[in-house]
Parts: structure tokens; sequence; C-alpha cells
């Protein structure tokens, strides 16, 4: 009897174990397997689960083709200053997350039709570890981006005449560097057995005690400054800055819950999704933010203006505050 049940345990136990390294996507929490998030759902039939797997999936093209845009402008068309190099930075993130958001989903249909395997895991695991990387990233330059922001409001002659030229492509680089440290230590860990924590409470870390509060600050104090009439000459900057936080305040908030809920070992499907959902908009929403921004209102036999002239005019208030605040600066100090 004993010898019996101990066979009949075995397939059991097999694919337990098949499917413990897939316990690192949202829906593959140390408690939660996806075997479990297929079978979950009353409120979340599949007609419904596919549909707005579909939007998602729609939301991640439209925005790779929208950064993509950006990176091509700002790098071949678009002089280069402090602020387009972190905007040219955080569009290659949000470029990275999404694609690496695209694949990882190609590989959980892939392995919900076939049997995992270990090679699969990896690749999984691997590819999930590159979005967060991404991610972590975009969050990274975000904040960074609203704090030089704050500080070009706040010390307008500091930044201008004191701040040193290469300081925003050596924070890019290092936050660069700091995301990959992240993400590489925990796929390294993972992978050695050497440590079963999930991502979660890195991204809770990131997210929602460093990067959400710092922004918060930030954006209460780019709206006070954003009609400020000193600051006409970089309206246009501000606002795209504004609108971006504004954004990802609103967006992470899901994400931020489903941190919170999954990692204190409750279980949401639909929460997942419209954390996932969130992401997903939040890494594809700035290029629209750029084009409203910077178009103009036209009259009726006025053609167009092109996403390239958009861009322009946003990044030229940029240029024409910096002349402006030097030359005030020199007459100052003279």
């Amino acid at each position: 009897m004993d010898s019996q049940k101990n066979i009949s345990a075995l397939p059991s136990e097999k694919k337990k174990t098949s499917w413990s390294s897939l316990e690192i996507l949202p829906f593959f929490t140390r408690s939660h397997g996806w075997e479990e998030y297929l079978r979950a759902t009353p409120t979340l039939d599949v007609l419904t689960r596919n549909l707005i797997n579909g939007s998602i999936a729609i939301v991640c093209i439209l925005g790779l083709i929208g950064n993509g845009a950006t990176i091509y402008f700002l790098a071949c068309s678009i002089k280069r200053n402090s602020f387009t190099t972190f905007i040219l930075n955080l569009s290659m993130a949000d470029s990275g997350a999404l694609t690496f958001f695209i694949i990882t989903a190609i590989f959980v249909a892939v392995l919900t039709l076939h049997e995992t395997t270990k090679l699969l895991a990896v690749f999984f695991l691997l590819f999930f570890e590159l979005f967060l990387f991404t991610y972590s990233a975009s969050q990274f330059l975000l904040t960074a981006i609203s704090l030089d922001r704050c500080v070009a409001v706040l010390f307008p002659l500091w930044h201008r005449c004191h701040r040193p030229p290469y300081l925003s492509t050596l924070v890019c680089c290092l936050i660069w560097i700091l995301s990959f440290l992240l993400s590489a230590v925990h796929f390294i860990l993972h992978q050695t057995n050497s440590s079963e924590s999930s991502p979660f409470l890195y991204q809770l870390i990131v997210n929602g005690l460093l990067c959400t509060p710092l922004m918060v600050v930030s954006t209460g104090t780019l709206l006070i400054h954003v009609r400020s009439k000193s600051q006409r000459n970089q309206r246009k900057p501000l606002s795209v800055i504004l609108l971006a936080l504004l954004c990802f305040l609103l967006f992470s908030l899901p994400m931020d819950a489903l941190y919170v809920i999954e990692y204190f070992g409750s279980y949401n499907p639909l929460l997942v999704t419209i954390g996932i959902g969130c992401a997903a908009l939040n890494s594809s929403i700035n290029p629209l933010l750029y084009f409203f921004v910077g178009r103009k209102k036209r009259g009726k036999d006025q053609p167009r203006a092109s996403y390239k002239i958009a861009l322009q005019r946003v990044f030229k208030d940029e240029q024409q505050g910096s002349l402006e605040e030097q030359q005030a600066a020199k007459e100052e100090f003279s």
C-alpha cells in the first residue's frame, strides 16, 4: 500500500518540480503557479482574457513604434543637450521593456501549449529579468529627469552655468548599470538556488519606496512652477515631464498594489492583468505626450505637424531657455 502511494505521488511531484523554475512571473510567485492562473478565474473567462491580452499586445506594438521614432529623431535629427539625453535613454528603456515583455508573453503562450523543459524555463526567466531590468531603468530615469527639472526651476542659474555638461550622461550610465546589476544578481541567485525570493520584493523597494515618493515631490514642485512667468521659456519641457510623471503615478498604482498583494501571498488574476496592462501603457504613452505638447493649433488650410516637428518644438523651448538663462547669468556676474 505504501509503495503504491509513493508511486502515485511521483507524477504530481515531478509536475510540481517542472513548474518551480517558472515561479517568477507576476503569476509565478512562490505560492502560485501558472497552472493555477490558467484555472483561476471565474472573474476572467477565456474570451475576456484573450481580449485584454490582445489589447495589451496592440498597446505594446504602438508603444514600440512611438518610442522607436523618438529614438531615431533624438539620435539623428535633434541637437543633443542634457534634457534630450535623458529623454533618449528613457525611450530606449521603454522600448526595451516593451520588447522583452512581448517576448516573455510569447514564452508564456508556448509554455501553456507545450510541456515545460528546463531550457524553456531558463530562457523564460532570462527574458523576464531583462523586462524587469529595462522597466526598472525606465523608473530610475524618469525619477532622475524629474529631479533634474526640479533643480532647473529652483536653481536655474546653477543648473545652466555650473552644472557639469557630462552629468546627464554619467547619471544615465549609472542608472543602466544599477538596473542591470539588480536583475543580474537576482537571476544568478535564482539559478544557483541561493535565493527563492520573488522579484516583487525588489520592485516594491524600487518603485513603491524609492521612485514613487520622489516623483510625488517632484510633481508637486513642477506643478507649482509650470505656470510661473519666470519659466515661460521652458513651458513645453516642463509640461512634458509633468504629464509623464502624472501618467506614471496613475499607471503605477495597480502595479504597486500588485507588488504588495502578491508579495504577502494573496492572489488576484484580475489585478495581475490590470497591472500588466498599466505597465504596458506606462512604457507606451510618452511619445503621445511629446506629440500633443509639441503640436500647434493649426488653421483650416495648414497641414498637420509631423512627429519630428513636434519633438523639435518641445526641445526648442529648452534650448532657448538655456541660452537666455546663460545670457542673464553673464549680465549678473559682469
